[in-house]
């Protein structure tokens, strides 16, 4: 079964069994799947199908033998009621279709797929009798079986129910609603594959170079301390597969699953724990005598559990499993919820209208999105950190360099360390070491490490917008590569210290006139200096166009060191 599924085999292995494998081998025939107001090709694995059913294996048998299909072999998905079916021998697209159309109609509530794939990993890509789409005001929804009337709480997202049976007749009714006046754009609820962006490494790694060592190439994040830790009402949403709820070294507030799981953020099976990790790198406690500190060890996390981590047979490939409802209803909830950054450490897979469309819905309402750029080595960025709505973080190593593994290109927004990076774990067997923590690389790992300072600059102003928070961070990067803007480093290496300290909070000390840094008698003397009508001038404090008693009295309220 594995052997089948891995193309090209495995490496990597981490402390608890986590392998990370190679992509799905792809045939070059496709079909169109839409994506927004346009369609891209997806290419289909041929030596698998995908059936909904509630015993595959048992509705099946009478049909298994001539279509060539081994059910014995079936692997159950993650999402409930699927199973993936491998074949015999690969299908060829006639008999592939053939194969699909007639396990459909073998039995009542069977639904039949083809294995899909798509995105820069080309990932397993699954269509569900289901349509997500996004309608005008006053479209009409009549005919159609309503799942939710506002997916994740967007205005005019819809989610409709389909008597489809199988995915030919799926894409071609979300191809047949997309033609509609009132339908800005539809697509299948798919369940789809993504990766996360990891490698673990050496669990007894001792020193969070990340934040701090000699070589200055590093986020500055003591010298950020002396002025703010975060502030805990900044909360930022990790997108991933579940926190640790329990971690005693993770500041955090309690999570939701928005999967078939029901874990209340909380990671499930021995694959999970990737979120545990990337969450200590923005909210590990600082101060508390227990393991590491995060970059905004003063703000808060929050678990937003939008996918499951893939185990086979004990094997953890690095693969994610979702939908686009699940991961919808994730961002919707982050953004209604409160939490002003979120972070994506995950990608790879197929791009999404719903997943977008979420994304830039979500932004435009004041939520700053991190994703992690990938790690294939290549100048290609990886959905979702490709859109615009997300700022795309690639990856250093302790010598500020790009790390070997990291994606760069186009559209990346900026850099931080991503390797040898030690950080929380799930606590005690699961996750990926036998402990609490864990030495890990990725740009998983660089993203968060972003979102943390985001999340330090909205501690000193949360009125700015996510514009403004990336002109903020950008202006403040250490520089790398090229001068200026490049496609390796962004616009650089991010810079907590440097963030914060650009950050004009409006508290100004406008009493210090002769800038010596205290309200003292030299400000005394420039007041009397000034006195009467002095239209602008610095000894008008509470700006009458006069300069008297009051403004003696600001003076004096202000006498001292001037913070």
């Amino acid at each position: 079964m594995t052997i089948m599924l891995i193309a090209a085999g495995v490496c990597a292995v981490g402390g608890s069994g986590h392998v990370e494998a190679a992509a799905f081998a792809p045939r070059a025939s496709c079909w169109d799947r839409p994506y927004l107001n346009s369609s891209v090709p997806c290419l289909v694995d041929p030596n698998w199908i995908v059936v909904r059913s509630s015993n595959a294996a048992h509705d099946l048998s009478t049909v298994a033998e001539r279509l060539g299909l081994d059910v014995s072999a079936a692997r159950a998905s993650t999402v409930s009621g699927w199973s993936y079916i491998p074949t015999r021998l690969p299908l060829s697209d006639p008999d592939l279709e053939r194969t699909v159309r007639t396990i459909s109609a073998s039995g009542e509530g069977i639904f039949a797929s083809p294995l899909f794939l798509g995105g820069t990993e080309l990932l397993p890509w699954v269509p569900m009798p289901e349509l997500i789409m996004q309608v005008d005001d006053g479209a009409s929804l009549e005919g159609l079986d309503v799942m939710d009337a506002h997916l994740g709480g967007f205005e005019g997202m819809v989610r409709v129910s389909l008597a489809a049976t199988n995915a030919f007749e799926v894409l071609d009714a979300a191809h047949a609603m997309a033609e509609r006046g009132d339908v800005q754009w539809a697509q299948p609820n798919a369940i789809w594959w993504a990766k996360h962006f990891f490698t673990p490494n050496d669990p007894d790694y001792s020193s969070q170079w990340a934040l701090n060592q000699s070589n200055d190439m590093d986020m500055n994040a003591p010298e950020c301390w002396d002025t703010t830790f975060g502030d805990s009402s900044i909360v930022v949403a990790i997108l991933d597969d579940g926190i640790d709820q329990d971690h005693p070294d993770i500041s955090q507030y309690p999570g939701n699953d928005f999967t078939d799981e029901n874990t209340g953020g909380d990671h499930t099976t021995a694959c999970d724990g990737h979120g545990s990790c990337v969450g200590g790198c923005i909210a590990a406690t600082i101060d508390n005598g227990l393991g590491v500190t995060g970059v905004a060890p003063g703000c808060r996390v929050v678990a937003a559990r939008i996918f499951n981590a893939i185990d086979f047979f004990g094997l953890c490939l690095g693969f994610i499993e979702t939908t686009d409802a699940w991961i919808v209803n994730g961002i919707g909830w982050a953004a209604q919820s409160g939490a002003r950054v979120t972070n994506s450490s995950w990608g790879g897979g197929a791009p999404s209208s719903s997943i977008t469309s979420a994304f830039e819905q979500s932004r435009q309402a004041g939520v700053v999105h991190f994703g992690a750029a990938g790690n294939d080595s290549s100048s290609t960025i990886s959905y979702p950190a490709s859109l615009s709505a997300l700022y795309a973080v690639s990856a250093i190593n302790s010598g500020g360099n790009l790390a070997s593994f990291s994606t760069y290109g186009n559209g990346l927004f900026c850099s931080a360390p991503g390797e040898g990076i030690l950080t929380t774990d799930w606590v005690g067997s699961g996750g990926f070491s036998n402990g609490n923590y864990v030495t890990v690389d990725g740009t998983s790992f660089a993203s968060p490490y972003s979102a943390g300072v985001a999340a330090l600059v909205l501690s000193m102003d949360p009125s700015l917008s996510p514009d403004e928070v990336g002109d903020v961070m950008a202006g403040t990067c250490k520089d790398r590569g090229s001068a200026g803007y490049d496609t390796s480093y962004g616009w650089g290496i991010v810079d907590a210290a440097a963030a914060v300290a650009a950050v004009d909070t409006g508290g100004d000390c406008i009493w210090d006139t002769s800038g010596n840094g205290y309200v003292d008698t030299d400000d005394l003397l420039n007041v009397i200096s000034n006195w009467g009508p002095c239209s602008g001038c610095s000894s008008d404090f509470d700006g009458d166009g006069v300069v008297g008693t009051d403004d003696i009295l600001e003076l004096i309220a202000h006498w001292g060191s001037c913070a």
